[in-house]
């Protein structure tokens, strides 16, 4: 029988492992963000994946889940802060 706490670190594991961006994919990391960029395509966006780390426990026996937002950049358009502002190469 596994513990709950190895358990809770096993299941954040295989979360990140299952949301791992494409080896196609270029990635930065910033702080417990890390940006994954797609392919450019040729009208010059691209898809850009944010996936959130959990932040560890956040009580008793519960962890915060990472979190995965993908959308579309267009590289003409504001940036959002703290991302980074061009494309990531892999």
């Amino acid at each position: 029988m596994v513990p709950a706490a190895s358990a809770g670190v096993l299941l954040v594991a295989g979360v990140a492992l299952a949301t791992a961006a494409p080896a196609s994919a270029g990635c930065e990391t910033r702080g417990t963000v890390q940006y994954c960029d797609m392919p450019v395509r040729p009208d010059g966006t691209w898809d850009r994946c944010r996936i959130a780390f959990g932040y560890g426990i956040s009580g008793v026996g519960d962890s915060e889940p990472t979190r995965v937002r993908c959308s579309a950049v267009d590289p003409n358009r504001l940036w959002w802060v703290g991302e980074p502002p061009y494309h990531v190469d892999p």
